[in-house]
Order: C-alpha cells, then sequence, then structure tokens
C-alpha cells in the first residue's frame, strides 16, 4: 500500500509536533517540539518562559502566536525551517520509538492533513506547502541511507 500517511491524526501521530515527547536542546528542556519550536522564536525572557511552560503544545502554539511578530521579543531573522529540522533530528535523537515510526512508513508520502495550515500542512484543499511532511520524509531519506551504507559495509565480500 503507497497511500500517503496523514500523521496528525493517525497512529503515526508521533511525527506531530504536538506528541508527548519531550525535547532537550539548546540547554533547555521542553515539554514537546511544539514547545520548544514556539520558545525559539522569541528572545529569552518573560514570553519564552511562558509559552515553553505552557501547560499543552496548543497553549504553546497560542502563546507563540501572541509574540511572533513583535518586533520587541521576536527573534529577528529567524529561520522557521531550519529550526525545524533541527528539533526534529533532536527529537528522533532522543526518542528512538520516532525513528521506529518514521522508518516504518516506508516510502509512504507523509502529510500534515491539516485545514488552516497552508505552510507547515496541506490546506483544506491540498495545496498547502506540507512542509513537515517534507521535512519528515527528508530525514527518514536519511535514516534509509545511513542503514543501507552500513548494511553495505557489513555485507562487503571478504577480501585476503
Amino acid at each position: 500500500m503507497n497511500d500517503p500517511i496523514n500523521f496528525i491524526e493517525t497512529r503515526f501521530h508521533y511525527l506531530s509536533p504536538f506528541s508527548a515527547h519531550r525535547i532537550e536542546i539548546w540547554g533547555e528542556v521542553f515539554p514537546t517540539l511544539e514547545h520548544a519550536y514556539q520558545a525559539s522564536r522569541v528572545m529569552p525572557g518573560p514570553e519564552r518562559e511562558a509559552i515553553k511552560n505552557a501547560p499543552s503544545p496548543l497553549d504553546a502554539w497560542r502563546e507563540g502566536q501572541k509574540y511572533k511578530n513583535d518586533p520587541s521579543v521576536a527573534v529577528p531573522e529567524f529561520d522557521k525551517y531550519a529550526v525545524m529540522e533541527e528539533l526534529m533530528r533532536a527529537k528522533m535523537a532522543q526518542h528512538p520509538d520516532i525513528v521506529e515510526i518514521l522508518t516504518e512508513t516506508g516510502e509512504r508520502e507523509l502529510l500534515k492533513v491539516y485545514a488552516t495550515d497552508y505552510d507547515w500542512g496541506t490546506g483544506a484543499d491540498g495545496s498547502g506547502k506540507n512542509m513537515m511532511g517534507k521535512l519528515w520524509m527528508k530525514l527518514r531519506e536519511g535514516l534509509i541511507s545511513k542503514h543501507e551504507e552500513r548494511s553495505a559495509r557489513h555485507c562487503a565480500p571478504f577480501a585476503p
């Protein structure tokens, strides 16, 4: 079966930034990837702490929305795709179940099907960029490449 995988509302939800996987990065601990991402967009201070300590990923998102365009606290020239990839890599490194579920997706397309998100997701009509899905597929490709390299080294014929 090669149908795309919606990783937001299926058993593949571990790939969601809202999944209950704690992230340790930048000398800090965040309850979820969403907390870390939203906090990373804000300079250190009470606003960042409010995001970091939000009771849920949705609350962290809501708190982050308050500050993302506020020049007094927002991180200037924030590269959201690079930061998200760094956070996803940290999530994979710290949680073997993420690597397992990502590997299990095989070569299927990964979609963040979310009606109001046309950047990270597919949007209501499927015309969104699906950047989160694309980042997961990029990271999955890296896992497959590393696995193939290891297999090739271990299966190399013996040469006296």
